[in-house]
């Protein structure tokens, strides 16, 4: 119990206000602003919760601000010469800016993107004002030569890391509008950062229910048609494939995996093997993608036909004739071929 005691002994001579023009006091000051916000009951509740926590945030910059500066706690915070209070209190700022006013619980990209310059503002500002040693009052002062200098050098590097802020979140924006840009591989690339990469087995596995959604189309279209009929759909192959594709993709799920697998078909021997290829490839300078390929056997098969009667006269019983057989087609698809990778330079 006793280092208990001691503990809160240190935190309450830390945070007890020496005197009334404090730090602490501004602290107090926003804790007793939250805790007011969070009591506030009125006919418009939220309106007047959103006016006191924003008092609330304006005394807990102020407080951040005024510690970060106390001498001990800027030795603290000096990295090479490079005082990172300010950027510290640039954060505070720019969280109130564009998260609690606008009523968001995480801060938006404008919030990143004017992190630097406002920080490097903050960090200026002393340099402009002063205070008067005998009236205790600030004064505005002309930095000479060398300060304004690191001030211009200061602005310029944050307005720098301001612009990376910008392109990272452009660069989301169009991954985000264009998904076929994950597959691209951006390792060698020293100012854009990789995207998460498409999984390799799932790519093939989207692949393979787009032949087995296409066989089973096949079966469907031919399986015990007449044999005529099952030939004009195959000498039309290149108007049935768009249809069949559509088809497909109709029944999966959409996705944009689904989307970049393209479906094509040919003839392949006189026995009418139907092989069915699905490629997909990235859509960019650099063309990589996998194959996958089934085929299906289409042949004749004989179709039992119907008993035909003749009645040559009305008295007499009808007499029958042997029923001739029909042609007709059969559809039977082997496994997929194991995936092939296509890999071509686009000049």
């Amino acid at each position: 119990m006793l280092w208990m005691n001691q503990v809160f002994k240190q935190i309450r001579d830390r945070v007890k206000p020496p005197q009334w023009a404090s730090w602490q006091t501004l602290l107090f000051l926003s804790i007793f602003s939250v805790v007011v916000a969070a009591l506030t009951t009125s006919p418009q509740p939220q309106i007047a919760q959103r006016i006191i926590s924003s008092f609330g945030w304006v005394f807990l910059i102020l407080s951040v601000w005024w510690f970060v500066y106390e001498p001990e706690v800027k030795k603290k915070l000096t990295v090479y010469d490079l005082f990172l209070g300010p950027w510290i209190v640039g954060a505070l700022v720019c969280v109130y800016l564009f998260g609690t006013i606008e009523g968001r619980t995480i801060p938006t990209q404008t919030a990143f993107i004017s992190w630097p310059p406002i920080s490097s503002l903050i960090w200026a500002s002393p340099k402009f004002v002063k205070s008067d040693p005998s009236t205790k009052s600030p004064v505005y002062s002309n930095p000479d030569k060398g300060k304004r200098q690191d001030i211009i050098l200061v602005l310029l590097a944050n307005l720098v890391i301001s612009s990376w802020f910008q392109f990272y979140f452009q660069t989301q924006d169009w991954i985000a509008q264009n998904p076929e840009l994950q597959a691209e591989d951006f390792s060698r690339s020293s100012f854009v950062w990789q995207p998460q990469r498409y999984d390799r087995e799932e790519v093939l596995s989207r692949g393979a229910d787009v032949l087995n959604v296409a066989a089973q189309k096949v079966r469907t279209e031919l399986e015990g048609k007449p044999w005529g009929q099952v030939e004009r759909w195959l000498t039309q192959l290149d108007q049935q494939v768009p249809r069949l594709q559509q088809q497909v993709r109709e029944e999966l799920p959409r996705s944009p995996e689904t989307e970049r697998w393209t479906l094509n078909g040919q003839v392949t021997s006189a026995a009418y093997d139907l092989q069915l290829q699905a490629l997909w490839s990235r859509q960019k300078a650099r063309r990589e993608g996998y194959e996958l390929t089934r085929t299906c056997r289409i042949t004749q098969a004989k179709k039992p036909g119907s008993t035909q009667e003749f009645n040559f006269r009305e008295s007499a019983p009808p007499a029958t004739a042997p029923p001739r057989p029909q042609i007709v087609g059969t559809v039977q698809c082997g496994a997929i071929d194991p995936p092939r990778r296509i890999e071509s330079n686009q000049s």
